[in-house]
């Protein structure tokens, strides 16, 4: 049996994965709504896919030294971190996958306007 703490942080890690996997999944089907059967006079702005898709990387990145499945165990073998500071390693990826959340949409927006020649000092 495993003890209380090993169990929560095993449930927090799933949910951890689950959560923006079900969320990439619900942008998907809005997209394709949008896309195909919207009225295109009044459907409004695309769906956006950056705050999910990065919080999913970055949850599989924390989850992938608890979970025994593929492709878990190829990302924990790949993993250089020691040992010793993966449970470190664990909570920054759970901290990145927070706030890829919360500033998804402006991480894009810079990413993009990085690409641009002329309008990097603009903002």
């Amino acid at each position: 049996m495993l003890p209380p703490q090993v169990a929560v942080a095993l449930l927090v890690l799933l949910l951890a994965v689950v959560v923006p996997l079900c969320a990439v999944a619900i942008q998907l089907i809005r997209f394709i709504h949008w896309f195909a059967w919207a009225d295109k006079g009044a459907r409004g702005e695309r769906p956006h896919f950056t705050g999910p898709v990065l919080a999913l990387f970055f949850s599989t990145l924390a989850a992938s030294d608890f979970m025994g499945f593929e492709p878990f165990l190829t990302l924990s073998a790949l993993n250089p971190v020691p040992m010793e500071y993966r449970a470190y390693l664990m909570v920054a990826m759970l901290a990145l996958s927070v706030s890829c959340w919360a500033y998804g949409r402006s991480i894009r927006d810079r990413v993009l306007r990085l690409g641009r020649p002329g309008k990097a000092g603009q903002g």
